[in-house]
């Protein structure tokens, strides 16, 4: 705890106070929060890129004696999975705050943090993001924010020498509550266990009101799910996620400081009479504006939609996440494949500036990018060992995840018209594209028997996750099986994301202006074209592996040489038949297979495995319970039971809270209420519904950045109903079902397909 004393003798007009510091805080000012944000100055490249925070405390002073006080923790700075590894990381927790005030006679003052601080340890004996906290209230010294309090026995602070070059003002929405959980259901397992459930898997952490007496011990244990028989299990042994309150006897509401946790369930030990309206559910994440809803008369496909929203919350907070409970981690291929249905649910615009500006933060200067952002912690010792394996120092840029500099800020171009995020990630795009560019010019893989003139625009060196957890592969979850799906898959993935991105970086590039760069990048892209038509498929439209992505990527990409089209569309529909109609497609995979069957006229296939409810498959998930989008299609089986294994001698269990596998909901979007941008950012819209005969009716809103769009459909009696709107200053093309077109501007419009006069 650090304590500030600061005297104000005259009244305040006007008072705004800058603070950050080195770990998590939580401000008050004369015991009060200034507002209810969480965990600031929150996870980025701290060397370069530390988040101050500006709040207004005007309301907050009185004349005379005020007291600004930070309560800190640990944090991403200095938790053992987060913490910097380089010369900069200093372990001791530190602040700095500077209050600047404006007194009503128009004279100013400004105080910053000095020698004249004081500090303590907390009540909170142990808090990390991962492990859960412990906490023990006889240590609280109480009224320790007051003015009235006396401090002699707190101690002198140390001033710190940081400096100040890493210090940026806080781009973004900060993380708060978005929603209080009550109990949904009081279970006794099998065990006879007393399990709280609050029906949803959350990122969030507990409320408890708690009256013991002094010396009790309350233990709160936290999981996504429970076992087949319902006993409590722990689908994250590797992530405690446990609470230790130790009471002084009297009555508080005490909620953690500085963890949260991946969950559903909880185990409560310690208080004997818990009544349901002592304990709620703190649903924690960034605060974000709502941007679309979706609807449709199939409550299986309604529950789909709102489970991807739930993982969108819960591994959206400070960070781009893939999990809330085991990693934590900002891992560059989940957010790359997931931007567009994130970008469609939600305006995350500044979300993913603030996380772009770090990922350049961590560019080599090579121009390679690390699988995760920010790179620390345990993931330093992740990357050295890749590095190590594949003799690449400071290449550890695996396909699809390193693209992520190139990709996230296109998709947010096409989905929003935003140029200014093209700009300021000009130069990561190009050093990433060059890296690809340099890395297949100048490694080429031993034994390779393909023409250097053909070789040198393929990507296929280096560290690669391939599609990553191909369903066939990784039914055992992380063991040989998906070793192997990984290095057949890279064998396509890699050529394909580097096309994918140069291309990419070409039209980015033609949009800004730099007709240079436009060219030079088209120019490359094509020869990688020719490339993967010559190196990776061969004459007879064979793939390196028979796998049903290796045929939806080139597909969708359009990779694929015109006389070899067929060929790859009878391949794709083989390998789903011979998948008992399922998908069998991986991360990379995923966001293309549906769209790729659409290419090739297929659309009722697309459809068929959207409401599929066989593993694996969105509605297996659905039909099991699930709340939130799984890490694997297998993460329960068919009785319910959790999927177990063992990575690196510990127990592993799949997360049940991933959004990667959630990107269908573009594709939904765009099929079934045909809401699709021709202009980027919607200026030019098409609103083209095609849906399926098993669904009745289905509504669609987007709020883009020219106003609300608005799709929704109806089938009654034999017709086809359609209701658009469309905002000002755009213009739409609406297709009906039967093939009628129109062309509208803004405004409210009804249409029928058996009308001649639709207006």
């Amino acid at each position: 705890m650090f304590r500030q004393k600061i005297i104000l003798n005259k009244k305040v007009k006007m008072a705004r106070l800058y603070a950050t510091c080195h770990g998590v805080y939580r401000l008050t000012v004369n015991g009060k929060r200034p507002d209810d944000r969480e965990f600031a100055p929150e996870c980025t490249v701290y060397r370069e890129y530390l988040c101050y925070q500006t709040y207004d405390v005007t309301e907050l002073l009185n004349t005379g004696i005020n007291i600004i006080g930070m309560h800190v923790g640990d944090g991403w700075y200095h938790g053992f999975m987060t913490k910097a590894q380089d010369e900069t990381y200093d372990p001791a927790l530190a602040v700095l705050t500077q209050l600047e005030v404006t007194y009503e006679d128009g004279t100013a003052d400004c105080f910053g943090s000095d020698e004249t601080v004081k500090v303590k340890e907390s009540p909170v004996r142990c808090s990390d993001l991962f492990a859960g906290e412990r906490y023990d209230a006889n240590r609280m010294p109480y009224g320790w924010e007051s003015a009235e309090f006396i401090d002699d026995e707190w101690l002198d602070v140390v001033p710190a020498d940081f400096g100040y070059q890493n210090l940026k003002a806080q781009y973004g929405q900060p993380v708060r509550p978005i929603m209080i959980l009550p109990v949904k259901n009081v279970l006794t397992s099998p065990k006879g266990e007393r399990i709280i459930d609050f029906g949803q898997v959350i990122a969030g952490r507990v409320r408890l009101n708690i009256h013991e007496p002094s010396g009790t011990k309350v233990t709160v244990i936290h999981t996504e799910g429970l076992d087949a028989k319902g006993n409590f299990f722990d689908n994250n042994p590797t992530a405690d996620q446990r609470i230790e309150y130790i009471s002084d006897g009297n009555e508080q509401v005490y909620e953690p400081y500085f963890t949260f946790q991946g969950f559903r369930y909880v185990l409560v030990d310690g208080i004997k009479d818990l009544n349901e309206e002592d304990i709620t559910a703190v649903v924690l994440s960034s605060e974000k504006e709502n941007a679309g809803t979706f609807a449709c008369s199939n409550a299986d496909i309604n529950r789909l939609y709102e489970n991807t929203r739930w993982s969108q919350h819960a591994n959206m907070l400070s960070l781009p996440t893939d999990c809330p409970q085991r990693e934590k981690a900002g891992w560059t291929g989940d957010i790359q494949v997931y931007t567009k249905t994130a970008l469609l649910n939600e305006d995350i615009t500044p979300f993913l500036t603030r996380w772009l500006e770090n990922l350049a933060c961590e560019q080599k200067e090579n121009g390679s990018v690390p699988f995760v952002v920010p790179l620390a912690g345990a993931y330093i010792g992740q990357y050295e060992m890749y590095a190590e394996q594949f003799k690449t120092p400071e290449a550890v840029s695996p396909a699809g995840w390193g693209d992520a500099a190139v990709l996230v800020p296109f998709y947010m171009y096409c989905l929003t018209g935003n140029m200014q995020i093209l700009k300021q990630q000009y130069e990561s795009m190009k050093n990433w594209c060059d890296f690809v560019l340099r890395t297949a010019r100048e490694n080429r893989p031993d034994g390779s028997m393909i023409p250097e003139e053909v070789e040198q625009y393929l990507w296929n060196t280096g560290h690669h996750y391939g599609e990553h957890l191909i369903p066939s592969y990784s039914r055992d979850g992380y063991g040989e099986g998906t070793f192997e799906a990984i290095r057949v898959s890279t064998k396509y993935v890699a050529p394909i994301y580097g096309y994918h991105s140069v291309s990419s970086m070409s039209e980015i590039a033609r949009v800004l202006g730099n007709d240079g760069d436009a060219d030079y990048y088209g120019e490359m892209a094509q020869n990688m074209k020719a490339a993967i038509q010559k190196g990776v498929i061969d004459e007879k439209g064979n793939m390196p592996a028979d796998l049903m992505g290796a045929y939806a990527m080139p597909l969708f990409y359009r990779l694929v040489p015109e006389n070899l089209k067929q060929t790859f569309a009878e391949n794709l529909v083989r390998k789903i038949e011979e998948n008992d109609g399922c998908l069998d497609v991986g991360f990379l995979g995923i966001p293309v297979l549906q769209d790729a069957l659409c290419r090739i006229d297929r659309r009722d296939l697309a459809y068929d495995l959207l409401f599929n409810e066989k593993a694996p498959s969105w509605l297996y998930e659905v039909k099991h319970g699930a709340t939130t989008i799984w890490e694997s299609w297998f993460a329960l089986d068919e009785d319910g039971a959790p999927f177990i294994s063992e990575i690196y001698g510990m127990p592993f269990c799949m997360s049940l809270n991933h959004y990667a596998f959630g990107c269908v909901d573009d594709w939904m979007f765009r099929n079934i209420n045909g809401i699709n941008y021709e202009e980027p950012g919607f200026k030019k819209i098409r609103i083209q519904p095609q849906p399926d005969d098993r669904l009745d009716w289905a509504k669609r809103t987007f709020k883009s950045a020219y106003g609300e769009i608005v799709s929704e459909w109806e089938k009654k009696d034999g017709n086809f109903e359609l209701f658009v709107k469309i905002p000002c200053n755009t213009t739409a093309v609406i297709v009906l079902p039967d093939g009628q077109r129109f062309e509208r501007g803004s405004g409210a419009y009804r249409f029928r397909t058996d009308s001649s006069d639709a207006r």
